[in-house]
């Protein structure tokens, strides 16, 4: 039998071949990487991530660490636990009290505002911005 007869595609190997790991391709590989938006909230936040940045050095690492905390529990949406969103929002602005503007503008935004329960929203008032 000739080598290759018979097969109507793919690669052919000349000789036995045991395991193969990755991908295999018989010519032009082509891949290609969607690269999603953020989240609509990510937006809210820069400014918050900014005023975390012009905190002092040693505040810098707990006030970023509650701020991916404080993304991860808005990002479920309706799901959210106000409780912990609170007290995130609050443990971040005792952290860096120059970020307490941009808190309170964040949630004002409407893709925040509906997720912010009345625990979060007597926090956000507490900070004498409205």
């Amino acid at each position: 039998m000739e080598e290759g007869a018979g097969q109507s595609g793919g690669v052919h190997f000349g000789c036995t071949v045991g395991t193969i790991g990755g991908d295999v391709t018989g010519g032009d590989k082509t891949v290609t990487i969607i690269h999603a938006p953020p989240p609509a909230h990510e937006a809210a936040f820069a400014p918050v991530a900014a005023a975390i940045r012009t905190a002092k050095p040693e505040d810098q690492p707990a006030a970023e660490a509650k701020l991916v905390e404080l993304k991860a529990e808005v990002a479920k949406g309706s799901k959210a636990d106000d409780g912990v969103m609170a007290k995130l929002v609050d443990g971040l602005v005792k952290q860096v009290p120059g970020a307490a503007s941009a808190v309170w503008q964040a949630f004002g935004r409407p893709v925040l505002h509906g997720v912010a329960g009345p625990v979060t929203q007597n926090v956000l008032k507490s900070l004498g911005q409205g």
